[in-house]
């Protein structure tokens, strides 16, 4: 059963919704989404999923999601989404932990709650978990600290959605060493999952995004990529990689296709014969359901959007979960670690029982138990997944990860914007 809040702007008139879903937990989590067209139809169904995400996990939390009909490129943009959380204080102090979506950055929410006397659009994570402020508050500024050239805000979801396309392809009997990998997109997603996939030794050979597909069989310079503006990043290719129309991704042929942006970015006559045998969705609703049955039905393992795009929350669950903070490090290998043992889970499932990942995951999803009054991080199945990476290489005992650059590139990408679902 889900809640609706309505919201109609006093001043300029536009709608927006705050919208539960499921009572079964204290807290409730979900982005913020700035977007012109927003309904509150929309906003049902991504709460829903993100409901699916936190199920999964095995998290005490509901899923929640919040959004405004309002163009995020508005001179008014500031000040309509202040008046927005100004409308939603109680529940941001009572139950809803808001994270960034289209249209917003958490840095720019986090700046405008406090304008309102909101401590932090997280803030009710404080008191779910029973943390002083001071710890509180010292985890959430891990999320600016840098793990290589990314911060541990902008890794956190694409590294997620990289190591799901490792898991995937692994099950295939395909290791990171010799796996080709097609990405679509390379917003803060994909550049994320692009900069994952390069540290195993991933040869990503095709990039799509808005406005042309880059290729290099041998491997495009995705390091040099990575250190060109996003916006810029297809015209920054090395010598001897081609740029061809953005469609053309679909027609070439990869270990894994990773889609990291937009909906629906397959169509079912694209699926019938797209040569890829693994696909891994990151981006909400990247995948039509009958473009995925498709592809299901022509033997391509599909690993769906929430899963791909779990990120979010198990970096929540990482980075609030533990009994003494964790380093930046020490929460991607827990990502890391937790997208290993759930993928391995789901799709031995899937196999056994010869259905898909989707159904193999919503039958995880379907068992919801009453977790009203317990810590919602820290108590799932998959939680402990990255204490024990961390244990076996040693990190638990070592500094923070975020002063060293991974070996895989030397590359700073300060533009990048932050991603704070």
């Amino acid at each position: 059963m889900s809640t609706t809040i309505h919201y109609t702007d006093p001043v300029e008139g536009f709608q927006g919704w705050l919208v539960y879903d499921g009572h079964t937990a204290d807290l409730a989590a979900g982005g913020f989404r700035v977007q012109p067209g927003v309904t509150e139809e929309l906003v049902a169904s991504l709460a829903s999923r993100m409901t699916l995400k936190q199920r999964v996990l095995g998290l005490g939390v509901d899923g929640a999601k919040a959004g405004i009909d309002y163009d995020p490129a508005a001179p008014g943009k500031p000040a309509a989404v202040r008046r927005f959380l100004a409308f939603l204080r109680e529940e941001l102090s009572e139950r809803f932990s808001m994270g960034c979506d289209m249209g917003t950055r958490w840095h720019e929410l986090e700046e405008l709650a406090a304008l309102e006397d909101i401590p932090s659009i997280k803030y009710v994570v404080k008191k779910a978990q029973n943390l002083t402020d001071e710890d509180f508050f010292g985890r959430l500024r891990a999320l600016d600290d840098r793990v290589g050239a990314l911060t541990l805000g902008q890794r956190r979801a694409g590294h997620a959605l990289a190591h799901a396309a490792l898991a995937a392809a692994r099950k295939q009997g395909r290791e990171p060493a010799a796996l080709t990998c097609s990405l679509q997109g390379f917003g803060n997603m994909g550049r994320a999952a692009a900069y994952s996939l390069l540290e195993h030794g991933v040869r990503i050979t095709a990039v799509a995004d808005a406005h042309a597909c880059v290729v290099d069989p041998r491997g495009l310079d995705i390091a040099r990529m990575l250190d060109t503006d996003q916006n810029r990043a297809v015209d920054s290719i090395a010598p001897g990689a081609l740029r061809l129309p953005r469609e053309t991704l679909l027609d070439l042929p990869a270990d894994v296709l990773i889609l990291a942006a937009g909906e629906n970015a397959i169509t079912g006559e694209q699926a019938r014969v797209l040569p890829c045998p693994v696909v891994v969705v990151g981006s909400n609703h990247g995948l039509s359901a009958a473009a995925e049955q498709t592809l299901a039905d022509h033997g391509v393992l599909v690993v769906p959007d929430f899963i791909g795009g779990i990120g979010g929350s198990a970096s929540i669950d990482a980075l609030f979960g533990p009994e003494s903070a964790p380093s930046p490090g020490q929460v991607l290998d827990s990502v890391a670690a937790m997208m290993d043992d759930l993928l391995d889970d789901l799709l031995s499932r899937a196999r056994n029982l010869g259905t898909t990942p989707r159904q193999a995951a919503m039958d995880f999803a379907a068992v919801a138990v009453d977790k009203r009054g317990r810590r919602p991080y820290g108590t799932g199945p998959y939680s402990q997944s990255g204490l024990r990476r961390a244990i076996r290489t040693g990190r638990a005992t070592t500094a923070p990860a975020a002063t060293t650059a991974p070996a895989a590139s030397a590359v700073s990408v300060a533009s990048v914007p932050g991603d704070g679902r």
